[in-house]
């Protein structure tokens, strides 16, 4: 879902400025050209902004209500009544009514997919106040107004504390916990969820897992997400730093098969590449400009940061990699270089360049947050 972008920067013709062309959406009969030109990207943008927006708000409710659930009851794996409201979201998906008797904390996926559509009858208040949420959560951002005591509640817990903080608050009340979980998720997005129990929580069965969590999302939000190009030839996996590994999505099997027993860091979909690794944790990271794409950039970045530092002071091998091997692993890289090192933003992209020259600084989010941090 990334922008469409045009490179080496060609303008065409220079008679196509002065073209007139109609667009609907605008109202307008005739309109210039690269006037339409305009229109059609701040549309695309807008639309984009919105898509990538309300992907991180349900992924993260749906993520963060499951790993609450979880950890309220100290386990590590889905618990059946986690199951019940995937199974329930599923039948939704299916055609199936939804149940009337749909209680408050089985209801976060299904209501997911009910935002685009009227609301059906629920017999139980909380559960339609549930529902209000999300769909406001998802189309506006925020939250209503919350008469439910118990939504208020969690809904408090959720603002005041990290998520962890917050299903601790809960502790002892699963129902509240479960609320708390899918608030934190839905106001900050799927970043807010520590990424290595949403990576490494799933069903008993060892079937359903992340992966399975995004194209259900997807399919409840009705998106397609694009099929990403593959890269041209494999990066790595190759030893930058003592004990830091970087690749692209080529370069995974290999390290996988070196180091059996290290970490792999994927910041993008690895696509099921090391599904059987031991230990594998995935991070969302958007590579758009676009600053809801990722609502809990600095969060999830320090996060990364926190676990390749801790395997590489314990002697593991760790492995970082996104898609390309560029722009997002290009990133991670320097931002270890500025914290470790205490280089100025640009003295570490040159180390960095010099590291991996596949570094990549096409994103100017990537490079203000490095900015930033340097600056601390």
């Amino acid at each position: 879902m990334n922008s469409p972008r045009t490179r080496g920067g060609s303008k065409g013709p220079a008679h196509g400025d002065c073209e007139n062309v109609t667009i609907a959406a605008t109202g307008a009969t005739t309109i210039p050209r690269r006037a339409a030109e305009n229109v059609t990207a701040a549309l695309y943008h807008r639309r984009v902004r919105s898509e990538l927006y309300r992907w991180q708000a349900a992924m993260g409710a749906i993520s963060g209500a499951l790993v609450a659930d979880a950890c309220a009851t100290g386990g590590t794996e889905w618990t059946p009544h986690a199951l019940r409201s995937l199974d329930l979201a599923e039948s939704f998906l299916a055609g199936a009514p939804v149940p009337i008797d749909l209680g408050p904390t089985e209801a976060v996926p299904t209501a997911i997919g009910l935002a685009t559509t009227a609301a059906p009858l629920l017999m139980d208040t909380t559960t339609v106040a549930v529902a209000d949420a999300l769909r406001h959560g998802l189309e506006q951002g925020g939250r209503p107004e919350l008469s439910d005591p118990l939504l208020a509640k969690a809904a408090d817990i959720a603002r005041q504390h990290s998520f962890v903080e917050a299903v601790e608050a809960a502790a002892g009340d699963g129902e509240l916990a479960v609320l708390v979980g899918a608030f934190v998720g839905l106001e900050r997005g799927l970043g807010a969820v520590p990424a290595r129990l949403v990576s490494t929580m799933r069903a008993p069965d060892q079937r359903r897992g992340r992966r399975y969590l995004c194209g259900l999302t997807n399919r409840l939000l009705g998106i397609e997400r694009p099929i990403w190009y593959d890269p041209r030839r494999r990066r790595g996996a190759r030893e930058v730093l003592p004990g830091l590994w970087l690749a692209n999505l080529f370069g995974l099997s290999r390290f996988s098969a070196e180091h059996p027993d290290g970490l792999v860091l994927s910041l993008c979909d690895d696509e099921g590449r090391v599904a059987s690794h031991h230990d594998h944790v995935t991070f969302h990271l958007e590579d758009t400009p676009r600053t809801d794409a990722n609502p809990n950039l600095a969060g999830v970045l320090d996060e990364v940061l926190a676990e390749v530092a801790a395997a590489r002071s314990s002697g593991r091998p760790v492995l970082v990699h996104c898609r390309h091997g560029a722009s997002r692993t290009g990133l991670v890289l320097r931002l270890i270089l500025v914290d470790e090192l205490g280089l100025s933003a640009d003295d570490a992209l040159t180390e960095a360049m010099c590291l991996w020259p596949h570094t990549s600084t096409w994103n100017d989010d990537w490079s203000r947050e490095v900015e930033r941090r340097a600056d601390r």
